[in-house]
């Protein structure tokens, strides 16, 4: 099975499998827009990337430390030269909302999941994302300086369904999809699992759109605490809205994969 990433607007912009045909009626959204006003939703923010004068797009990343943001790795690469982009022509504005936003920062440095390969010569012949590089889709951005307000946490849960194994608990996927590019969207309620379909990665039954690729994958339990369980990456089926694609099914990355790199560069306060 193809999958296809789910980046913002930009030549390397989304596609998702088992489109709905043009012209039907999208189907009811589950997404609702969210002020982010209140923790951990100020901790999400817009990753942008400039390619060029004309070549722009965005993802969704979290900070996970005072100046560390965890996204997708694919928002970085750039088609056009078949590479990844550097460090200053990325930025990242956390918790923003239309004009206003929480703090942003320039990016000092990317770190790259161990053996992620988006070439062109690497990608199946029909497009889309070989399956050996879901597990790498991930990517931590080192901030110039760091930001104000409190991180999200990661937890690592080997093999959970989740809500269920979490009584009380809910599951939601945050981030700034196309149709809202300024605002982050909200699917509250859904569902994720854990090292599914394989070791390492997560699949969630969460409403997403283009832009939303590196948006966090969030456990919010019934005592007030929240932690990022995964990420979201890529969509396995969708309906065209507009320019976009909206996906109602999603796979990602799960905690596991970037702990180890996170526990590593992220140092406690």
């Amino acid at each position: 099975m193809t999958l296809r990433n789910s980046m913002g607007s930009g030549r390397w912009a989304a596609v998702a499998i088992g489109i709905a045909l043009q012209g039907q009626a999208p189907s009811p959204d589950r997404r609702v827009p969210l002020e982010p006003t209140t923790w951990p939703f100020t901790a999400i923010g817009r990753v942008n990337v400039v390619q060029g004068p004309a070549h722009r797009s965005h993802c969704t990343g979290t900070l996970v430390g005072p100046r560390h943001v965890l996204t997708a790795a694919h928002c970085l690469f750039d088609a056009r030269i078949d590479g990844w982009v550097k460090p200053h022509q990325v930025h990242f504005v956390a918790g923003q909302a239309r004009d206003a936003n929480a703090g942003t920062a320039e990016i000092e440095a990317i770190r790259l999941a161990p053996g992620i390969d988006w070439r062109a010569a690497a990608r199946p012949s029909g497009g889309g994302i070989a399956p050996g590089m879901v597990g790498r889709d991930w990517a931590i951005l080192t901030l110039r300086q760091p930001l104000p307000g409190r991180p999200v946490p990661w937890r690592v849960l080997p093999g959970s369904e989740l809500p269920g194994s979490r009584p009380g608990a809910v599951v939601v996927l945050a981030g700034y999809a196309a149709d809202r590019p300024y605002l982050p969207v909200i699917d509250r309620g859904c569902s994720a699992r854990i090292d599914a379909p394989s070791a390492g990665l997560l699949s969630d039954s969460c409403e997403s759109m283009s832009g939303e690729s590196g948006a966090p994958v969030l456990l919010l339990e019934a005592s007030g605490t929240a932690a990022l369980v995964g990420i979201h990456t890529a969509v396995t089926n969708g309906e065209r809205v507009g320019r976009a694609y909206r996906a109602a099914r999603g796979v990602g990355v799960a905690a596991s994969s970037f702990a180890p790199a996170l526990e590593e560069m992220v140092k406690p306060r």
